[in-house]
């Protein structure tokens, strides 16, 4: 393991601040629909949102954001790319949540080439443990506009990266949680929001008592802010680099 991915594994994460956790804890996000996700995307206000909320009915959205100091939308394309090509890389990422990671055959000539190549759909297998669950997933990143954005969409919200799936059971029967990330690129870095439509269509009785539950949804916000809280601090470093 190079020095660079040593020191990401073994560097102290820092605890969510306590207002991010009163945030969730006290639902400080707007309640949008997934038919309407483009509002989301495009109107600044839901940008800094931090919190989880509960549709009439039983499932949630989850909003989660932080500012990247440092970091352009380059990087986090990067990221996307290079960090799935090695099990290390993810496991230094977050130790002890992010325990495996694998790509789909087909994807193998893109995780494997020598520079990044342009985004095209591909899919994931993650075996991540939030709170007491290991649970493994799989994830089907998408392009934009067949998650349902379209180009006025983006260039209305100052052209952010924007980064969407759809995520899983393994096998793919069941669909766990739509979600899209964006980078808006600011005078600092970026400012980046994750923003989840969580049990949308799900009808299994284990799964909506195992996961569609406020203690489970605090648990999968607060991991996610964890992942992406520290950023700043370890991805530049990382890019500069690997970029190739």
């Amino acid at each position: 393991m190079d020095a660079s991915l040593n020191r990401l594994k073994t560097r102290e994460i820092p605890p969510v601040p306590q207002n991010i956790l009163d945030s969730f804890e006290d639902h400080r996000t707007t309640l949008i629909p997934f038919e309407e996700r483009s509002r989301a995307l495009v109107e600044p206000a839901f940008r800094k949102e931090n919190g989880v909320r509960e549709f009439q009915d039983g499932s949630f959205m989850m909003s989660v954001s932080c500012p990247m100091h440092g970091v352009t939308k380059d990087m986090l394309a990067w990221w996307a790319w290079w960090f799935p090509q090695d099990v290390e890389r993810y496991r230094a990422w977050m130790p002890g949540s992010n325990l495996d990671i694998s790509y789909s055959e087909d994807d193998a000539d893109y995780f494997n080439a020598d520079r990044m190549p342009p985004f095209r759909p591909v899919t994931l297998y993650p075996l991540q443990k939030t709170g007491d669950l290991k649970l493994p997933f799989r994830i089907d990143l998408v392009m934009p506009s067949d998650f349902g954005f379209t180009d006025e969409d983006i260039k209305a919200a100052g052209d952010p990266l924007v980064i969407c799936g759809r995520i899983k059971s393994v096998k793919g029967e069941l669909l766990y949680s739509d979600f899209y990330y964006a980078a808006y690129q600011t005078d600092y870095g970026c400012l980046f929001n994750v923003r989840c439509w969580i049990g949308r269509t799900n009808g299994n009785l284990l799964l909506q008592l195992l996961l569609l539950n406020e203690k489970r949804m605090m648990a999968i916000a607060r991991s996610c802010f964890e992942h992406y809280m520290d950023f700043d601090q370890i991805l530049p470093e990382l890019y500069w680099k690997n970029h190739r």
